[in-house]
């Protein structure tokens, strides 16, 4: 499931990296001990955003047993729900901040990624400063911060969602939570089911 989210030179790009690593980035995002150590739905679940030249998508999925569409479907809404409506408590942001920031100094030490830092920053006309800033803006992003952008930019009313399976069996399930529209393996739709 997923929206429309920030090209990479949007001022919230530092703050959508948060929320996102917050909500799905990982194995202590929200997301993942939810579904997959609280509830047992999956082997793993994440989200991630898609920030190139143009606003590319913020998206959040994983694979589920059948007989579980229901509860992971509701437990994804109340996942995306919380972000947006509850602000984030200082220990959970301060532990993803430090671990984002963490990875990005280890990511220091490869020679490729190093290389891939220069070319990002050419390609997005970035500050030459950038890097060397980038720690100090992903620590300066607040629960307001996080709060805000995933109001803005994670909406479950008007996300696209989609999933793969047995129709006969998760159809009904599905309808629970909005329109379904089914199409064959090729991308065809189905008669009558649009």
């Amino acid at each position: 499931m997923g929206n429309i989210a920030i090209d990479r030179r949007h001022p919230d790009y530092f703050a959508v990296n948060v929320m996102n690593t917050i909500d799905g980035g990982g194995g202590s995002a929200r997301l993942f001990l939810n579904l997959r150590e609280e509830k047992g739905y999956t082997y793993g679940v994440y989200s991630s955003f898609t920030a190139l030249k143009y606003p590319g998508p913020w998206s959040a999925g994983g694979d589920v047993r059948t007989e579980v569409t229901e509860g992971a479907m509701t437990e994804f809404l109340k996942e995306l729900n919380r972000i947006r409506d509850e602000k984030v408590g200082a220990d959970e942001l301060e532990e993803q901040k430090r671990s984002i920031v963490a990875s990005f100094a280890l990511s220091l030490e490869s020679p490729a990624q190093l290389l891939n830092y220069a070319i990002t920053r050419k390609i997005y006309n970035l500050p030459d400063d950038y890097w060397d800033t980038y720690p100090a803006k992903i620590m300066a992003v607040t629960a307001d911060d996080v709060q805000r952008v995933a109001r803005q930019y994670v909406n479950p009313q008007t996300q696209q969602v989609v999933v793969v399976g047995d129709a006969k069996k998760i159809k009904s399930v599905l309808e629970k939570f909005g329109h379904v529209e089914v199409y064959d393996a090729d991308g065809k739709p189905q008669p009558g089911t649009n």
